[in-house]
C-alpha cells in the first residue's frame, strides 16, 4: 500500500473565460506544490509537517479526493490509523470509485484489528481497481487476510489470481507455501518454497533464497 505516497494528479475543467482560467491554474499549481512538499516529508518521515502541509491543500481545495487520501496517508506512516481511517472515508465521499484508497483503509483497518471491514475494503478495491499493479497488491493483502481467519480456500484462490497476473513475485509463492505447510501438504510447499527461492536468486537476493532453501531441507528432513 502504503511504500510510498503517490503524487496528487491534478485535473482542470474548462474554464469560460481567460481570467477564470488564470485563477484555476494558480490554484492548482499551488496545491500541486504544496502536496509535492508534503510526499518529501513523507519521505524523510517528517510526518507532522506533511499534515500541516495537506491541512493548507485541503484548505485551498476542500473537494479533491486525492489529497485526503493522500493525508491518510501521511496519518498511516505515523500509525495515527483511526485519523487515517477518516480521511480515506472523506476521500471516498467525495470520489467513491478510488480502488486505492479502498486498498488503504483495508491496510489501516487490519492494523486495528477490524479484520472483517478489511475483507469488505480488499472486495472493493477489486471491484474498482483498473491496473495490474493495483489488483496484484489487493489479492496478495486479501489472500494473508483470509488466511488469518482461516478461510484458506479463499487464501488459496488470491494466490492464484496474483501469481497468474504476476508470476515472479517471490513473496506470494512463499506466502502460499506457508499456507499448504499448515494444511501438511508438503510437496505443495516444498515446491512453491522452491520456485519462491529461484526467484530470490534471480533477484540477487542470495539471503531469501537460503532462509527458503534451509527450510525445505528441515521439511524433506523430518520426513
Amino acid at each position: 500500500m502504503m511504500n510510498r505516497i503517490s503524487k496528487t494528479i491534478l485535473t482542470l475543467t474548462i474554464a469560460t473565460t481567460l481570467s477564470t482560467l488564470n485563477i484555476a491554474c494558480q490554484k492548482v499549481t499551488q496545491v500541486e506544490a504544496i502536496n509535492d512538499s508534503a510526499v518529501e516529508k513523507v519521505a524523510q518521515k517528517d510526518y507532522q509537517g506533511a499534515l500541516t502541509d495537506y491541512n493548507k491543500a485541503i484548505e485551498k481545495d476542500p473537494n479533491n479526493a486525492t489529497l485526503y487520501n493522500n493525508r491518510g496517508n501521511a496519518h498511516f506512516q505515523a500509525q495515527n490509523y483511526e485519523e487515517a481511517i477518516r480521511d480515506y472515508n472523506e476521500a471516498l465521499k467525495i470520489k467513491p470509485e478510488m480502488a486505492d484508497t479502498y486498498y488503504n483503509r483495508a491496510y489501516a483497518r487490519q492494523q486495528l484489528t477490524d479484520l472483517k471491514g478489511a475483507l469488505s475494503d480488499y472486495d472493493k478495491a477489486l471491484e474498482f481497481a483498473t491496473d495490474e499493479t493495483t489488483k496484484i497488491k489487493i489479492y496478495g493483502n486479501r489472500a494473508t487476510l483470509h488466511h488469518a481467519v482461516a478461510n484458506y480456500q479463499n487464501a488459496l484462490s488470491d494466490y492464484a489470481q496474483a501469481i497468474n497476473l504476476r508470476p515472479d513475485i517471490p513473496q506470494i509463492y512463499s506466502n502460499r507455501a506457508n499456507l499448504y505447510y499448515q494444511q501438511g501438504k508438503l510437496e505443495q510447499a516444498i515446491a512453491d518454497y522452491r520456485k519462491a527461492a529461484d526467484l530470490y536468486q534471480q533477484q540477487g537476493n542470495t539471503q531469501s533464497q537460503q532462509e527458503l532453501l534451509a527450510i525445505v531441507s528441515k521439511i524433506e528432513q523430518s520426513n
